[in-house]
């Protein structure tokens, strides 16, 4: 925590830009985007009860599975493509036009400025969208297109009712109101699916509750007039397809009544002329009374005739219809007088489903799993329904037996009368048989026209579409309150990435805590960008640090080591070794010690460089030539008196080798003679082996390590060399650390900069 705030307080103004930059996106975004409205509707259906949807629906509640599979699927019809798109032709919202209000597009409805007639529009447009401006000028319109970014055109013209040429197209746009000279119209078209697709993104349709038959239809856009129209479309042409669906049962029915009726018609005028025929030709007048005494006695048995032959002309009939395959989709006429209460019920169950599934197959595709399945249910339901046909038919046959029986039975009471009373009755029977089927399938035409006027709306407005005044978005208040999250956030994730992905020593405490050796001290970063940091006489940060270093390091040599050898080194190149030895050593000198600064690093020689010799150098022909002696390599620094260097020459081909000789030991015993402390800049221990072969002559040996460019597993890398014991008498100094880091009291009123070895 305590770094997280570390870094926060250091890159504050990260944060300060970046809430100053989302605010102002913010603002941009709030006057460039058109306000947002939600306009709602609700209505309620009427459910017919007792169907198998219900009876589902109480078996699902007793095993507390509860659903309204009915109302649910409403829904899908409501949120079907093709009733929105039969309300989008009825309001014609094919194009959306626009006009230009300050930095926004605000849509138009009901009055556009512009139409545009399409004379003849390119083959790439057809299918892709595009746009077209109109921008009035003092010399006509500038008529502009742009269909994606790289597809742009422009023309100017003096008239708009004329044909123009286009990219596009060839088209035609008329005013249909005066244009103003300050503003820009504009047309977007499409394919249609596309707006039919961009209209269902914006509509949300869902029931109110679960198990409620209450539907909610809500709808957000800049144009809530448009969407108030739109929503009441799509209820009345919900309203009149269901109409329409329910209605389609009745002309079925009206048509096959017809028919029938149709056919009786010409048997009952047959049946009339038999009887006149009849009466003439035999010259029949007083026959009649008693005849029909005869038809009296009987006309209980005749009419159950008459009713039995009706039941079973209607049940062949359906049966018919149902074993023809042209009319496997069609509705079976219902409410045609089957008294049988099982197949009726099977029939109406039928149909149910079978309109059910006509209005899914409206929005779905004939591969739809749920077709497939209605249609397995209803070829098994019609199946079911034959079945019951042909028990119903075998249950009337049954009783027309029975009827015959109790009719011939009769028949021989009138035999002993003459022959023309007996054929007289029978044909006068016949006539009174098609006269009842007449005037039964009469009556059920009346009935079943009845009920086609009194058809009911399926469902009913309970809140007719209405923009809800308190949904404008976006609010300004919120939104700034979210740019300003959004500003502190974004800086806040890189700051995030940036310690998931950092591996450098950037905190001083931490570093202090994890290293295993004894802590020398801190340097800040030198403010003068030189490599000597130290003077005689000065009292700069750095200066003063190094001396804090100097006293620490007295405190850390063995008190019997007399002319101590201090090795300095550090892991990786560019941590500030040679820097430290430099002015390390001037330290020292500072205090009136004789000092030698030996430069080992024979890889990469530094301490010549730094000092600003001309000449490099010659301890590495010391080491190699037995004859050269150590007055020909010491050097004075130029910088204090006390101060000696023996800078490195010639880079060997054999550094290693060159170490491990005895004139390296004879070189510091002569040193240890000469010089109060000798200080040695060595090479990388990470990356050669150098440094370890000189621990056999040091006395003390300093890890340098640099803020905010050491990686961090070479704290591990030193805590090894610690552990193992590859080095004795370690000593760490961090490098390079903010002026607020070095923990001594001298960060305040100084500049810093950069420190590289």
């Amino acid at each position: 925590m305590r770094k997280i705030v570390r870094i926060v307080s250091e890159k504050w103004w990260w944060f300060a830009i970046g809430v100053g930059v989302c605010m102002l996106l913010g603002i941009a975004y709030y006057l460039r985007k058109s306000p947002q409205w939600t306009t709602d509707a609700s209505i309620v259906l009427r459910q017919k009860e007792g169907g198998l949807a219900d009876q589902i629906g109480g078996g699902l509640s007793m095993l507390g599975l509860s659903g309204n599979t009915a109302a649910e699927d409403e829904v899908v019809v409501l949120s079907s493509r093709g009733l929105l798109t039969q309300s989008i032709d009825a309001l014609n919202l094919w194009e959306a036009t626009s006009v230009k209000d300050g930095l926004r597009w605000a849509g138009e409805f009901r009055n556009p400025a512009l139409t545009v007639d399409y004379i003849q529009l390119e083959e790439y447009y057809d299918v892709h969208p595009f746009c077209i401006k109109v921008k009035p000028t003092r010399k006509g319109y500038k008529v502009s297109t742009k269909s994606g970014f790289f597809r742009r055109s422009s023309t100017r013209v003096t008239t708009l009712d004329e044909p123009i040429k286009t990219k596009v197209g060839t088209i035609r746009i008329h005013a249909n109101r005066p244009l103003s000279s300050d503003t820009t119209y504009r047309v977007d078209h499409k394919r249609h699916e596309l707006v039919v697709a961009g209209y269902q993104k914006l509509i949300t349709i869902a029931l109110h509750k679960k198990e409620s038959n209450i539907i909610t239809l809500t709808m957000k856009s800049p144009m809530p007039e448009r969407d108030k129209a739109l929503l009441h479309q799509i209820i009345e042409q919900y309203n009149l397809n269901a109409i329409v669906d329910k209605n389609m049962l009745a002309s079925n029915t009206a048509a096959f009544i017809e028919e029938r009726l149709n056919i009786i018609s010409a048997e009952l005028v047959d049946a009339e002329k038999n009887v006149s025929q009849y009466k003439q030709r035999n010259d029949i007048a007083d026959i009649e009374t008693q005849a029909q005494l005869f038809l009296t006695a009987s006309s209980e048995e005749q009419k159950a005739m008459a009713e039995i032959e009706t039941q079973l002309s209607l049940v062949d009939y359906v049966d018919e219809f149902l074993r023809d395959d042209t009319k496997r989709n069609n509705l079976i006429p219902a409410n045609i007088g089957i008294t049988d209460p099982s197949l009726q019920s099977a029939l109406s169950e039928y149909n149910s489903i079978l309109l059910q599934r006509m209005r899914i197959q409206r929005t779905a595709t004939d591969n739809n799993p749920v077709l497939e399945q209605m249609d397995a249910q209803l070829a098994s339901m019609r199946q079911n329904i034959i079945a019951t046909i042909g028990s119903v038919r075998e249950s009337l046959r049954i009783r027309q037996r029975n009827l015959q029986a109790q009719d011939t039975k009769f028949n021989r009471q009138i035999k002993s009368a003459p022959e023309k009373e007996r054929e007289y009755v029978r044909v006068v029977r016949d006539q009174k048989i098609k006269e009842r089927l007449y005037l039964f399938l009469y009556e059920k035409r009346e009935e079943n026209a009845l009920m086609l006027a009194a058809t009911t709306i399926p469902a009913k407005i309970l809140d007719v579409p209405q923009r809800d005044v308190r949904s404008r978005s976006p609010k300004l208040k919120n939104l700034l309150v979210i740019c300003f999250l959004l500003g502190l956030m974004i800086p806040a994730g890189i700051l995030y990435l940036y310690l998931l992905f950092n591996d450098k020593i950037d905190d001083t405490k931490e570093y202090e805590r994890r290293v295993k050796a004894p802590m020398l001290g801190q340097l800040v970063e030198n403010s003068r960008q030189a490599h000597i940091a130290i003077h005689e006489g000065e009292s700069t940060v750095s200066a003063e640090l190094f001396r804090l270093i100097r006293t620490n390091l007295r405190f850390m040599i063995p008190s019997h080591v007399k002319s101590p050898v201090i090795l300095i080194t550090s892991c990786i190149n560019g941590e500030g070794k040679s820097y430290v030895s430099c002015n390390i050593a001037l330290s020292l000198a500072i205090l009136g010690k004789k000092v030698a600064l030996v430069g080992l690093d024979i890889r990469k020689p530094m301490i010549a460089q730094y000092f600003g010799l001309s000449q490099k150098g010659h301890l590495t022909d010391y080491l190699a030539e037995p004859t050269v002696t150590l007055d020909d390599i010491i050097v004075p620094s130029g910088e204090h008196k006390n101060l000696d260097l023996l800078p490195c020459g010639t880079i060997p081909p054999n550094p290693a080798e060159l170490l491990q000789t005895k004139r390296v030991d004879e070189l510091f015993a002569a040193l240890r003679k000469r010089y109060d402390y000798i200080i040695v800049d060595t090479a990388p221990v990470a990356l050669v082996s150098d440094t370890y072969l000189l621990d056999r002559i040091s006395d003390m040996n300093i890890f340098v390590s640099r803020y905010k460019y050491t990686p961090t597993e070479m704290i591990d890398y030193l805590n090894q060399i610690v552990e193992q014991e590859r080095m004795h008498n370690i000593a760490c100094v961090l490098n390079g650390t903010k002026g607020g880091r070095a923990g001594y009291g001298y960060g305040y009123g100084y500049g810093y900069g950069n420190t590289k070895d």
